[in-house]
């Protein structure tokens, strides 16, 4: 999800392997500024050597993920002791430092919240800037950070934090030993009033405050099974891990948001109160695999051609995401066929179903059909080469092992080319299927007996899902409810432009079987609209449908089958 966050990780590691030595400790030291009981900032304490030169720029946020302007959020920034800081110039990111050549110099400033009221969804995805509240506080290292831009990535970091207040928890992915220079930027920190829980590996942690429609120790029972399992799967030793849960909260209550930030050690969650346990679970799986895939298995494109190879980065994600909460007992057979056939619900109905490859390079931040795509195709694909390989005695979860360890061996070329060598050598030509589906856009159509011995994939014709008006231009306008159809289902039951959507009550999105129930603001009253979310024409759809009787032995290896 956070591309550009991937793309720094690269850079900080190309560095790294130039073979530059390290240069002497910088120290963070983070201090909460409360007055009258309240939180009104963080200090912020940097310690470091400057440069040889007697000139040190500094960098202050920017830009990350969607959100600009990050530096707003710094006030009061001096030199304590050893440089003089230079007056700002044009550029508000940057700042100059002069002192004697190598000068040990020390730097204060104070993080900020640079909007008002509690943190909210955000039209880019989730409020990653600064929360500063009076009870409490959130920051990613990206978003706070003022730093030295000659230092070393591998620069060791001793970090600390003072004057916690009474009753107050804190909780870092930076409180752990080898920490460097590079860690800073990919961290998260919370403190104030968020709950800490320990899971049964006790390397992974949960930070999580508010109050939600799960327990705690629920939340905290799966965030182990997942992460931990996704470890074992790859063959990984247990390492600290942390999970922040922050609430966001809509001015509408109807609205659901879940979101987040993977980060190296970490994975920042933002979700409104109304979440679901099976929802934010799912995220994590999927972000939590991002570590492995495509991180460690070959390289990716780089700038705008990075979309390019979204169906294996984003798509295999999600292949692994199910297979590995059916795998940890997170999922039940009934819970994956759910997943699927919303994801194959979603592709069927697609506008963009046929669009080839070169389409989601174009149009991938501009399109939410098209950013869904690679998503689709890319996990419909993985099933079934899985399944190719399965029937010759091996599997998917061979490849993607041999893919690492080429790489961990010096293979240095792209994950796709990678990829396209080891199921080849396994027994399984991919490239034809690549060529006819994404590169060309061909229809992907899935054999009834993929998922043998769990069900079928059934073929035949349905009725398109359509809510009846325009969603994406009704949130834009502050759900005030746009484009409604006047042939359609919705506005012979009553449905209007210019009424105001609170939220939906009833019904499944991309089933255009099941009635779907909205409630609404039709002048001074509320009402209920219910209506058949239909187009007037009809489509080919695959559906996932488990056996009747999926008990004893059958369901043993059904699990076996889904789980790989």
């Amino acid at each position: 999800m956070l591309h550009t966050f991937r793309a720094l990780i690269a850079a900080c590691a190309a560095f790294a392997a130039a073979g530059f030595a390290p240069a002497d400790r910088f120290d963070l030291t983070l201090t909460p500024l409360v007055s009258g009981g309240a939180l009104g900032a963080i200090q912020v304490d940097l310690a470091f050597r400057g440069d040889a030169d007697g000139q040190t720029d500094l960098r202050l946020p920017g830009s990350w993920g969607g959100q600009d302007e990050l530096w707003r959020s710094i006030e009061g920034l001096e030199a304590v002791s050893g440089a003089v800081l230079q007056p700002p110039g044009e550029d508000p990111s940057a700042r100059t430092l002069t002192h004697a050549p190598n000068a040990r110099i020390q730097l204060r400033y104070r993080i900020v919240q640079d909007f008002s009221g509690p943190p909210a969804p955000v039209a880019t995805g989730n409020p990653y800037r600064a929360i500063v509240q009076p009870g409490y506080f959130h920051i990613i290292g990206e978003t706070v950070l003022v730093a030295p831009g000659h230092l070393d990535q591998r620069t060791p970091v001793r970090f600390r934090v003072r004057n916690l207040p009474r009753g107050w928890s804190f909780a870092s992915d930076l409180q752990h030993p080898g920490l460097v220079f590079a860690n800073i930027w990919s961290s998260v920190a919370v403190g104030g009033d968020y709950r800490l829980r320990w899971g049964g590996d006790r390397n992974i942690r949960v930070a999580i405050r508010g109050d939600w429609s799960f327990s705690d120790a629920a939340f905290t029972t799966q965030v182990t099974e997942i992460i931990a399992g996704h470890r074992r799967f790859w063959g990984d030793r247990s390492t600290p891990y942390l999970v922040t849960v922050t609430q966001i909260y809509a001015d509408n209550p109807g609205v659901s948001s879940i979101g987040g930030a993977g980060l190296s050690d970490a994975f920042a969650f933002f979700a409104t109160p109304n979440a679901q346990l099976g929802v934010i679970t799912r995220t994590l799986a999927h972000e939590s695999m991002h570590t492995w895939v495509p991180e460690r298995l070959g390289a990716m494109p780089q700038g705008a051609e990075e979309p390019a190879d979204y169906w294996f980065s984003e798509g295999f994600t999600d292949f692994y995401t199910g297979r590995a909460l059916v795998r940890e007992g997170v999922w039940t057979p009934t819970q994956f066929a759910q997943d699927f056939n919303e994801m194959l619900a979603g592709y069927a109905q697609s506008p963009v179903a046929t669009a080839p490859n070169a389409r989601v390079v174009a149009d991938f931040w501009n399109s939410r059909d098209v950013q869904r795509l690679p998503y689709q195709r890319g996990r419909m694909l993985a099933t079934l080469w899985d399944q190719r390989l399965r029937a010759s005695g091996r599997g998917m979860d061979e490849v993607m092992r041999e893919i690492r360890r080429r790489v961990e061996a010096g293979d240095t070329r792209r994950a796709r080319d990678i990829f396209f060598d080891v199921i080849a050598a396994a027994g399984v030509d991919a490239a034809p299927d690549f060529t006819r589906y994404e590169s060309e856009g061909e229809i992907l159509l899935l054999p009834s007996d993929l998922f043998a011995p769990c069900g079928r994939i059934e073929t035949g014709e349905a009725w398109r899902f359509h809510r009846g008006f325009d969603i994406e231009a009704t949130e834009a306008n502050n759900r005030v409810i746009t484009g409604v159809v006047r042939t359609s289902p919705a506005y012979a039951a009553g449905l209007r432009d210019g009424m105001v959507l609170i939220r939906r009550e009833a019904g499944e999105i991309g089933n255009a079987d099941v009635e779907i129930a909205y409630v609404v603001r039709d002048g001074e009253s509320e009402r209920t609209i219910r209506y058949m979310p239909r187009s007037g024409d009809r489509y080919t759809r695959q559906r996932l449908v488990l056996e009747a009787d999926l008990s004893g032995e059958i369901l043993a290896q059904c699990r076996t089958a889904l789980a790989g």
